[in-house]
């Protein structure tokens, strides 16, 4: 068994449930290789299953990309879909390993990233400990403690418990905006606001910003999202995402990530991430129309805030 100092494991019977479901996802691979790298996926996946059902968190395997059969011919996929958070990426690792391997197609849309380790006759599996860190490699005394894993996934559970009311943008022309959302000017210095008015390159109807407090991880510092949207000739709307410093701040902090996400969590556009010296960080600019819906997530490390939006 891999060796990790001080860290809690969690260990799992492979039962002969666990291989039928293996054998289920693989029956149609016809590729050796492709067959068992979804084979140890399948029961990596189902490891994490039966811990965090232990641990009373809810999961779905049905929206889960693992359990996709078009998924599993084309993508290195072992995620687990967890209510009210989103994917968690299994990783299966053998008993030689000394790495846990991310692949390129699974570094985003991910809650985090969980090691499990499989004995050699597939009999059993050992959770070994997590990051959040999306990278091609990460060595396994680099992650996680176990013992963090439930308060992990407790904060990120609370914290979208407390989230805001969905916001219909439509209703911005109206003048009828939820609550939190301020004019810019009452929240962002002048520089800044020229800022926006030169990055948004169409027509403003409307602008709005909301104070977002990632507490512990921004020290006293909290950042500002705004919302920039005109109406098309078509009717639909012109969007355009931006995160700003809030004063006395000049520059948002490095890994700031900000994201576009659809109502199933998975990503529309790009994250862009910040860099030591950025004043601001936006998306690309989108257009939706009436019945639309979108997720903006701005996070630093394990800690995020989304708002959720329709047109």
């Amino acid at each position: 068994m891999i060796q990790i100092p001080n860290n809690l494991t969690f260990t799992v019977p492979l039962s002969f449930e666990a291989h039928s479901l293996a054998q289920e996802c693989c029956k149609q691979l016809s590729a050796p290789p492709k067959a068992k790298q979804v084979y140890l996926n399948t029961l990596a996946v189902y490891a994490v299953d039966f811990y965090l059902r232990c641990l009373g968190f809810r999961t779905d395997l049905e929206r889960s990309d693992s359990r996709n059969p078009i998924c599993l011919q084309f993508m290195d996929v072992a995620d687990l879909f967890v209510e009210e958070l989103g994917k968690l990426e299994c990783r299966p690792l053998l008993s030689d390993a000394r790495v846990c391997k991310i692949p390129p197609e699974v570094r985003a849309g991910r809650i985090g990233y969980i090691a499990v380790e499989l004995n050699r006759s597939l009999n059993c599996a050992t959770i070994l400990g997590f990051t959040r860190t999306a990278v091609a490699e990460i060595p396994l005394e680099q992650l996680r403690s176990l013992a963090e894993f439930p308060e992990y996934l407790n904060r990120m559970r609370q914290a979208a418990s407390t989230q805001k009311a969905t916001v219909t943008l439509r209703n911005w022309f109206e003048n009828a905006f939820e609550e939190g959302w301020q004019t810019l000017e009452a929240i962002l210095e002048t520089k800044q606001l020229a800022i926006v008015r030169e990055k948004t390159q169409f027509r403003i109807d409307i602008k709005r910003a909301k104070v977002l407090d990632l507490g512990l991880q921004l020290g006293e510092q909290s950042v500002a999202l705004t919302i920039a949207i005109s109406q098309n000739d078509d009717e639909t709307v012109k969007v355009l995402v931006q995160v700003h410093p809030i004063r006395p701040q000049t520059y948002l902090p490095p890994n700031l990530r900000l994201i576009m996400l659809d109502e199933n969590n998975e990503m529309l556009q790009d994250e862009v991430r910040s860099r030591s010296h950025d004043n601001y960080i936006q998306l690309k600019r989108f257009d939706g129309k009436t019945g639309d819906s979108f997720k903006i997530q701005v996070a630093l490390n394990e800690i995020s805030i989304t708002e959720d939006f329709i047109f």
